[in-house]
C-alpha cells in the first residue's frame, strides 16, 4: 500500500504546491529486497533498496515531478519475484502561472488599443489561471478588458494578481506609456460620432484637419501641420463638454509636442513579477445540532436537501446561521439527511403543525428537478404555512430548484427559476465558477442591506433566471453587467460578452407572497461569503424580517395588481374603482421599470386618493389598497432621492 505525506494537498483543489514524500509498505514471507516505482507509466522504475530483506518493510521516496502523474509502485522479493503494480495519483505544481500585455510594445500602447493580459500556466500546470484582483494605476478595478481610450495619455500600471487551481500565486505589474497617431485620432472621432458624443458635422471637421495635418507631417512641414492641429482644436471646442471633447484636445496637443519636440522625458517601463499570496483553503465545519433556548425569541429552519447537484458552501451556511442563531437569540433546526449530525430525524414539512413552529424557513441551495419536497404529502402544507403568515429565506441554489410546469407557485415565490451561469476558473480556490461583479444596492432602507455601501465588488457564481423578476418583487439588490459581461475570468467573454439578463439583473429581493413574507438572495454559492460579516448580514435579515421580528417595506407591483383584481372579483372594490386603481398602477409600475420615479409617485397618490374615496367600496378593502400604495409611494420616493 502507499501513502504521501503531507497526507492532505498543500494546494487547493488536491494539488501539492511542493515536494510529496511517497511511503510504501510491504510484506512478503521470504524478503523484501526493493520497492521501485515509475513515474513514467512504467516505462522505467526506480529502485528504493530495503536493507536487511525483512519479511515486512516501509520505505519512502520524494517526488518533485510536477503535474498530475500516476505514480507507479511495487516490491520485489529477494528471489526476484515482482508484485503486480499499483498506483496513486500525485499533483504537484510549484510553479505561479504567468502573464504578458501583447498589445504592449516596447512599453508603449496606442489611444485605440485593448489590453487583455494573456494568463498562462507553465506546463505542466494546474491550469484554471483566474485573475483574483486587477489593479489600474494603484486603483482595484474590476477584471476586464482595457480600453485605452477611457487612458489619459502618458504613463500607466496596469497589476493582474493570478492564481492557478493549485492556489501557486503571482502578482504581474506592467508600467507602460499610452501614445497617440494620426491614425488613433482618426478612430478616435469616428468612434465618438457612432457614438453621439461628436456631431456628425464637427467630425467631418475634425478628420479634414487630421488629414490635412498629416499629410503636412508626412511632407516635413511640421510647422505647418502644428498650425493645423491648433484649428483642429478650435473645431474640438464646439463639442459639448466631456469626455470625447479631452480626449481629442489631448490627443491633438499630443501631436503638436511631438511634431515640435517638446515631448517629456519618458519614464521607466516593463513588466515586473511578485510573489503574492493565493487563496485560503477553507475545510469543512464539523456540524452539530444547535441546543434549543427555552427563552430564545424566535424559531428557525433550514432546509437544504438536495436531490440534484449538490453545493459544496451548505455545511458552511448551516454553520453561519447557527452562529447568527447564537448571537442574535433564535433557535436554528436543520432538515437535510445528507447532514447526518446535524439533521432532524424526520421532515418537518409532512405536518403544517411541525412548519408551524418556525417562524421562517432557509431554503438554502436545497437543488433538486422536480424537487426534494413531495407534491403531493409536503408541498401543499408548506404552501399552507405560508398562507398563515410563514416566512421564506432563499439563498443562492434556492432558485435552482422545483419546475415551472410541476410546481409554477414557488417560482413566484422564489422569485424566478435558474437558467444559467457564466463559467469561472479553478484558480479562485474552491469556487471554479465565481467571477468577480459589481453589486448594486437598491433599497437601503431593508435590515439587509441598510449596511452596504451604494456599490461593492464580489466574487460569487452569478445566475440567469427564466424571467426578469423587476416588476413582480421589491428589487434590493442587482449586479452591474457591465462589471463582468466580458469578464477575464470566463472563457473567451473579453471578446465574446457573456449573454446575461439584458442589462437589468435582480439578485436579492424581497416580497409579500400569499400571506406570508418572503427574501431572496441569490448570491452565496462561494463558501467564503459565509465568513464575511457585511454578507451576513444580508441573511440576518433576510431571517429577521421574515421572521417579523423587524419591519422592512417589501412592497411589490404584483402584490397590489393581484390585491385590485380579487378585490374586484369579490366585488370589494366597484368596476370603476378598480379599473382606475389598475391603470393607475400600471403607470406606476411602468414609470418604475423605465427609472422614471417621478412619474410613478403621483399615480401611486391618485390611488391612495381613490381608496379614501367611500364610492370606491368596502371600507376595510380601501384601507388596505391605500396602505399598499402608500408603501410604493414611500418605496419609490426613496429610490428617487
Amino acid at each position: 500500500m502507499a501513502t504521501l505525506s503531507p497526507s492532505a494537498p498543500t494546494g487547493q483543489n488536491n494539488w501539492y504546491t511542493g515536494p510529496v514524500t511517497l511511503n510504501v509498505s510491504a510484506t512478503d514471507d521470504v524478503g523484501i529486497a526493493k520497492f521501485q516505482y515509475s513515474l513514467n507509466g512504467g516505462a522505467a522504475y526506480i529502485d528504493v533498496p530495503v536493507e536487511g530483506a525483512p519479511t515486512s518493510a516501509t520505505a519512502s521516496a520524494v517526488i518533485t515531478q510536477e503535474g498530475n502523474t500516476s505514480v507507479r509502485y511495487r516490491a520485489v522479493d529477494t528471489s526476484g519475484n515482482v508484485a503486480a503494480f499499483r498506483s496513486i495519483s500525485v499533483r504537484i505544481d510549484t510553479r505561479a502561472p504567468a502573464a504578458s500585455y501583447p498589445a504592449i510594445t516596447d512599453g508603449h500602447v496606442g489611444h485605440v488599443a485593448t489590453l487583455i493580459p494573456t494568463r498562462t500556466d507553465p506546463a505542466p500546470g494546474s491550469g484554471g489561471v483566474a485573475v483574483l484582483n486587477m489593479y489600474l494605476d494603484g486603483k482595484l478595478v474590476p477584471p476586464l478588458p482595457v480600453q485605452t481610450s477611457d487612458l489619459s495619455l502618458g504613463v500607466h500600471t496596469l497589476a493582474v494578481h493570478l492564481s492557478d487551481a493549485a492556489s501557486s500565486s503571482a502578482k504581474y505589474t506592467q508600467t507602460f506609456i499610452v501614445t497617440t497617431s494620426f491614425a488613433d485620432v482618426g478612430t478616435l472621432i469616428t468612434r465618438f460620432v457612432t457614438a453621439g458624443s461628436v456631431p456628425a458635422e464637427v467630425g467631418e471637421a475634425l478628420q479634414a484637419k487630421v488629414d490635412q495635418a498629416k499629410a503636412l507631417a508626412d511632407a516635413g512641414s511640421a510647422k505647418r501641420a502644428s498650425q493645423v492641429l491648433n484649428g483642429f482644436v478650435s473645431v474640438a471646442g464646439r463639442i459639448p463638454p466631456g469626455s470625447a471633447r479631452s480626449t481629442l484636445v489631448g490627443d491633438a496637443r499630443y501631436l503638436i509636442d511631438q511634431l515640435e519636440g517638446r515631448l517629456a522625458p519618458e519614464p521607466a517601463t516593463g513588466l515586473e513579477s511578485e510573489p503574492a499570496e493565493g487563496p485560503k483553503f477553507i475545510p469543512d465545519p464539523v456540524l452539530a445540532p444547535l441546543p434549543h433556548k427555552a427563552d430564545a425569541d424566535y424559531n428557525v429552519l433550514i432546509f437544504s436537501k438536495t436531490t440534484g447537484f449538490r453545493h459544496d458552501h451548505i455545511p458552511h451556511t448551516v454553520a453561519a446561521i447557527q452562529k447568527l442563531g447564537i448571537a442574535h437569540n433564535f433557535n436554528v433546526d436543520v432538515y437535510d439527511p445528507q447532514l447526518p449530525t446535524v439533521t432532524l430525524p424526520t421532515s418537518p414539512f409532512l405536518s403544517l403543525d411541525t412548519l408551524k413552529q418556525y417562524d421562517t424557513i432557509v431554503f438554502e441551495s436545497n437543488v433538486g428537478h422536480p424537487g426534494p419536497l413531495n407534491a403531493t404529502t409536503e408541498q401543499p402544507n408548506f404552501e399552507a404555512y405560508m398562507k398563515q403568515g410563514g416566512g421564506y429565506v432563499g439563498i443562492h441554489g434556492a432558485a435552482d430548484s422545483f419546475e415551472i410546469g410541476t410546481w409554477p407557485w414557488y417560482g413566484d415565490l422564489a422569485g424566478g427559476f435558474f437558467t444559467s451561469h457564466p463559467n469561472g476558473q479553478n484558480g479562485f480556490g474552491q469556487c471554479g465558477s465565481c467571477i468577480h461583479t459589481e453589486v448594486v444596492t437598491e433599497d437601503k432602507t431593508h435590515p439587509a442591506t441598510a449596511h452596504l455601501p451604494a456599490r461593492w465588488m464580489t466574487v460569487d457564481e452569478l445566475y440567469n433566471f427564466d424571467r426578469n423578476m423587476r416588476a413582480d418583487v421589491h428589487t434590493l439588490l442587482s449586479l452591474n453587467e457591465d462589471s463582468y459581461q466580458r469578464s477575464l475570468n470566463s472563457g473567451n467573454a473579453a471578446t465574446n460578452p457573456l449573454r446575461l439578463m439584458n442589462g437589468d439583473h435582480p439578485i436579492a429581493w424581497c416580497q409579500n407572497w400569499g400571506g406570508g413574507k418572503a427574501f431572496s438572495n441569490i448570491l452565496g454559492h462561494f463558501r467564503t461569503q459565509y465568513y464575511d460579516d457585511a454578507f451576513m448580514q444580508i441573511v440576518l435579515g433576510g431571517i429577521e424580517t421574515t421572521a417579523g421580528r423587524k419591519d422592512a417595506n417589501c412592497s411589490s407591483y404584483r402584490e397590489t395588481s393581484r390585491l385590485i383584481e380579487a378585490d374586484r372579483a369579490a366585488g370589494l372594490l366597484t368596476a370603476d374603482a378598480a379599473d382606475a386603481a389598475g391603470a393607475a398602477l400600471d403607470i406606476a409600475r411602468d414609470s418604475y421599470l423605465a427609472r422614471n420615479y417621478t412619474t410613478a409617485i403621483p399615480a401611486l397618490n391618485s390611488i391612495v386618493d381613490l381608496a379614501n374615496d367611500k364610492a370606491s367600496g368596502d371600507a376595510a378593502a380601501r384601507s388596505e389598497l391605500a396602505r399598499q400604495a402608500r408603501e410604493l409611494r414611500e418605496w419609490m420616493q426613496n429610490l428617487n432621492r
